[in-house]
């Protein structure tokens, strides 16, 4: 299997594809993932091949996961948390929303395997679209991680018991850091310059 993926992945590179973009191996699992745009570029350069048929339907698995994922955390957390993004980058300047933006697809996909980035497309018209390839190109100078983490656990579910915001700062109780992991890595996106907080009233 693993000279068959590194074949595979080969084939996509030279299609164009992008490696941990569009298309990514989880050794834990022995499998591999690929985005709808893998499909795309491979269908465009071997027109001849039926790559459905070979592997599968690439939305039946995503699916499959985020259902799972949904029915973990009692919630829509992939719809409300494009929903979120969709409103929260139209109010947020460029060095803000290129943080955040990158924070937020990252942090997920880390967590949960599931790239918000096909969803967050389509839910934008062309200008916005443009603005978003725009913010994933950009070096990240800060993460507004206020507004990161308060969209993350409203879009989880999240009760009164497991975060609130005071003065304009998330706080989370255990069971809110909890939740969060589910859903977000901050390990891979947070710098020194995002301070997150814990509950005052915790030991």
């Amino acid at each position: 299997m693993h000279q068959a993926a590194v074949d595979l992945f080969q084939i996509l590179v030279q299609a164009g594809a992008m490696p941990g973009e569009d298309f990514s191996c989880d050794p834990d699992q022995q499998a591999y993932h690929l985005n709808q745009r893998c499909y795309d570029l491979l269908q465009a350069a071997y027109p001849e091949v039926d790559w459905l048929e070979i592997l599968g339907d690439p939305q039946a698995g995503v699916e499959a996961h985020i259902a799972a994922l949904h029915q973990q955390l009692g919630h829509k957390f992939v719809d409300q948390i494009v929903e979120r993004m969709t409103e929260r980058l139209a109010t947020l300047p460029d060095d803000s929303a290129a943080g955040y933006v990158q924070a937020v697809l990252i942090g997920v996909e880390s967590a949960t395997g599931i790239t918000l980035y096909p969803f967050l497309m389509e839910s934008l018209n062309l200008a916005e679209q443009a603005r978003l390839e725009w913010l994933l190109r950009q070096a990240v100078e800060a993460i507004p991680g206020n507004e990161c983490l308060q969209d993350i656990m409203q879009a989880s579910g999240a009760t009164a018991e497991e975060y609130s915001v005071e003065a304009g700062e998330v706080w989370l109780t255990e069971a809110g850091w909890q939740r969060l992991a589910l859903v977000w890595d901050g390990e891979c996106t947070l710098g020194t310059s995002v301070q997150l907080q814990r509950s005052p009233q915790l030991p």
